[in-house]
């Protein structure tokens, strides 16, 4: 047994126990047996094989990982069709009622005009977007869902949409989005309530006092990528995301 190494005790209950709600606790919980995090930063050769079969449709539209990125990404292509689009689920592996919380950094391409983007957590792996346009968001395709989401074909500012049973909260307009921008989004969902984090100093809480999310149903990480008015392809990295939930 090495000298140098301590062999680690067990880490259940101990950050409750020993820690206050706050900052400290939530640094700390990713760490502990308590919790079941699960994270990909798209390393390695391949796209891992427990990923279901990107949503495509349209001329060039793919989900793309290569290997021997730098620093690792996949790469969400809307393809050259107007209105085309790609789209990246994991699972339907968490729920509210449990409680989740879903991490994402992406990058927005170059240029950034005719297209729509969303990431974030939906009932659907196989859906065309969450949303079906930001201007009309109630004619979302997901039933429950969180996402921020940016769409040239109603203005240039990133909004953040949620969906409780079929009702969807209105967007609401955060921050205009940049060309080549990276984003750090955070969705934290405790039953049917959300809150959402942008770059960390946009915070929406209960996505406005509306409906939230349907705590009981599953989610997936999402994100999607789809052309507008234009035959301009148009694509999104993800350069890591992480879902965080307690394990019981």
């Amino acid at each position: 047994m090495s000298t140098d190494i301590a062999v680690p005790y067990p880490t259940g209950g101990l950050i409750r126990a020993n820690t206050a709600p706050g900052w400290m606790r939530d640094l700390l919980a990713v760490g502990s047996f308590d919790h079941d995090m699960w994270e990909d930063a798209f390393k390695g050769d391949q796209l891992r094989a427990i990923y279901p079969a990107a949503k495509t449709n349209g001329t060039s539209a793919a989900v793309t990982f290569t290997e021997h990125n730098a620093g690792g990404f996949l790469e969400l292509v809307s393809g050259t069709d107007n209105a085309g689009y790609a789209g990246q689920g994991v699972g339907l592996n968490w729920t509210g009622d449990r409680g989740v919380l879903f991490e994402a950094i992406i990058v927005l391409p170059a240029a950034i005009t005719t297209m729509k983007f969303e990431v974030g957590l939906s009932d659907a792996d196989d859906d065309a977007g969450a949303v079906n346009q930001k201007a009309t968001a109630t004619t979302a395709t997901a039933t429950d869902f969180a996402v921020f989401c940016f769409d040239t074909s109603d203005d240039a500012n990133i909004a953040f949409i949620t969906a409780k049973a079929g009702v969807v909260v209105e967007n609401q307009d955060l921050i205009a989005a940049v060309a080549s921008g990276v984003y750090r989004v955070a969705i934290r969902v405790d039953g049917d309530n959300v809150k959402a984090w942008l770059n960390d100093n946009l915070i929406v809480i209960g996505a406005g006092g509306g409906a939230g999310i349907e705590g009981g149903n599953k989610l997936t990480p999402w994100a999607f990528v789809q052309a507008r008015a234009g035959a301009a392809s148009r694509t999104v990295q993800i350069r890591k995301w992480r879902v965080t939930q307690p394990a019981y």
